[in-house]
């Protein structure tokens, strides 16, 4: 049984209906007092009455054991005594006063009733039967008392005592919810199906309109196999109330019982289509239907399917329009995708993983004039998140923005607290914005912080070693750098020219020609800077024919140097 329940519900009922007063007056015993204790009672009693009104138990307490003192035989101090233990869960002691304010006063309703309370608080149910019981004789018609002796009787499993007790509230009452549910309840227990179906079935006569009470006899058939008569009761409920959208959704789910997978569909595509079904009940079936969409093109179809009709439904509703981008970015729809989430930051601009999605999206796509865009305005709203730091500074750079993004940067590396991959991220880009904008020094100690948090970061390694190599500054530790990077992926053109360039700027000319023809033959013969390089390296080793080929294959290629032209024409290095 729920205890504490009763108890304070039992309190409140005494409180609302106003009783105490009337039953106190008429239970204090001072007829055998003198006028002077008359007095002292009813001052400390009144006293007492105030004080447990202000909250204050304690004091309300002593000043009701004044007056067990001063009247050993009131009936009403014991009651009040009694609802003070209550107070403190001193369910022992509040019973001793509750049975001494019985014995003294026996025909008071409300002192039994709080001494049947507090036998089921205490575990106590068959003394608390007993009570009721008497209750009842005295009181035939509280259908209250019936309520709480039929409850204590489904609690020691008295099933057939507990049915009777509901039939007299049935026979006062007319049906209810409440008691039919209960009885169905029982004969469930029992095992006496039909009489529970009879139960519900009341509660339909009862009720032709209310829609709920045929899902329970429809679910209850289902429940023992027997699809059939479950089938007539939902046909039923449709002929009552055809639009309700929680009859289709009880539909659907009864559909697929039966492997109708069609008919199922369709019960729940017009389900989804209603405002009867709250929205969040659809999205939650959605995400689970989701789960499982790529599993075949039939169920694809079907999400896209309901997600239409729940974007028709709820227009303006950003979870749907979140939820449709997640599918498209399952369904590597990213352009689609995007396009959803731009809706749902128009209209909601507080939910930052929408931010951080929809500009992962941008960077999927490479569009960094919307990446600048959009994460400036994500910071105006969240400017203490790193990441959106990472994807202006990210987009500034792409778009030479190099100032924005040495300031954006700045900020984010500052803000990241535990997530080490991203400040390392953030300070590659910021060492790369430094190199853009002349600023060596600071490029260099970028590049550190980024060794510090991953000393072994290819990327990293391979640029700092080619900007050292750029600027003929400590080339040593350039060629230890490189040569790391080589080691980890020896046939990866870009650290295999790198490493030539920190060579040959060393004039290890042999060993650089060494490198740079396997980064030729490793794909870099596609690409301009690589070409150029292998000639540069060759004319320096006195190979001037084959490197102005070289020369002349980097001009096909793309942008080499600023100087590739002057090379092809001039027929010499130039450095």
């Amino acid at each position: 049984m729920k205890k504490k329940k009763y108890i304070f519900v039992f309190l409140l009922i005494i409180l609302l209906l106003g009783s105490c007063n009337i039953l106190r007056h008429k239970d204090l015993n001072k007829d055998n007092l003198s006028a002077k204790d008359r007095y002292e009672f009813n001052y400390s009693f009144m006293e007492a009455e105030k004080q447990k009104m202000l909250g204050n138990f304690n004091d309300a307490a002593v000043l009701y054991e004044k007056c067990k003192k001063l009247d050993p035989l009131s009936a009403a101090v014991y009651y009040e005594i009694s609802t003070l233990l209550i107070q403190k869960e001193q369910y022992n002691e509040a019973i001793k006063n509750a049975r001494m304010a019985v014995k003294l006063n026996p025909q008071n309703t409300w002192y039994k009733a709080i001494l049947a309370v507090l036998y089921k608080q205490i575990n106590k149910p068959n003394e608390a039967i007993s009570v009721y019981k008497k209750l009842l004789k005295e009181n035939p018609q509280r259908v209250d008392f019936m309520y709480e002796l039929a409850i204590i009787y489904n609690y020691v499993k008295k099933y057939d005592d507990a049915l009777k007790v509901y039939e007299i509230i049935e026979d006062n009452c007319g049906v209810s919810e409440t008691v039919s549910l209960e009885k169905e309840r029982i004969y469930m227990v029992k095992g006496e199906k039909g009489k529970a179906y009879n139960e519900i079935q009341k509660l339909i006569n009862s009720d032709p309109a209310q829609i709920r009470y045929y899902g329970m006899l429809a679910e209850s058939y289902v429940s023992e196999g027997n699809f059939d008569k479950a089938n007539e009761i939902y046909q039923q409920m449709l002929k009552v109330d055809g639009n309700n959208g929680l009859v289709h959704l009880s539909l659907s789910d009864f559909y697929r019982l039966t492997k109708e997978y069609d008919k199922s569909f369709n019960e729940l595509k017009i389900a989804f289509a209603s405002n009867d079904v709250d929205i969040d009940v659809k999205i939650k079936m959605l995400i689970t239907f989701l789960k499982f969409s790529n599993e075949s093109a039939e169920l694809k179809e079907q999400s896209y399917n309901l997600l239409k009709v729940l974007l028709n439904t709820y227009p303006d509703d950003t979870k749907v329009h979140a939820l449709y981008a997640d599918f498209l970015i399952k369904d590597n729809k990213v352009e689609q995708a995007r396009e959803q989430l731009r809706i749902v930051t128009k209209n909601e601009k507080s939910k930052y993983i929408i931010w951080e999605q929809l500009l992962l999206i941008e960077s999927t796509l490479a569009d960094f004039n919307a990446m600048f865009t959009e994460s400036l305005e994500a910071l105006d709203y969240f400017p203490n998140q790193p990441v959106l730091n990472y994807f202006h500074g990210l987009s500034a750079y792409q778009l030479k923005k190099y100032d924005d993004a040495e300031k954006t940067l700045k900020l984010g590396v500052d803000l990241v607290a535990d997530n080490p991959n991203l400040k390392a991220e953030m300070y590659s880009i910021l060492a790369d914005t430094y190199n853009k904008l002349g600023k060596m020094k600071e490029s260099d100690n970028a590049m550190e912080q980024v060794l510090i948090i991953d000393n072994g970061n290819k990327i990293i390694l391979n640029n700092y070693s080619y900007y050292l190599s750029l600027r003929g500054d400590s080339l040593d530790k350039a060629e230890r750098m490189s040569l790391i990077c080589v080691e980890l992926e020896p046939e990866n053109s870009t650290f295999l020219d790198t490493y030539a360039w920190v060579l040959y700027k060393q004039n290890k000319l042999d060993k650089a020609l060494e490198a740079i023809e396997k980064a030729y033959n490793n794909g870099g013969k596609n690409n301009a800077v690589i070409v150029e390089h292998y000639g540069d390296i060759l004319f320096k080793l006195g190979q001037t024919e084959r490197a102005n080929e070289l020369w002349n294959e980097a001009v096909k290629l793309g942008k080499g140097s600023e100087f590739l032209n002057k090379k092809i024409i001039q027929k010499t290095l130039i450095e």
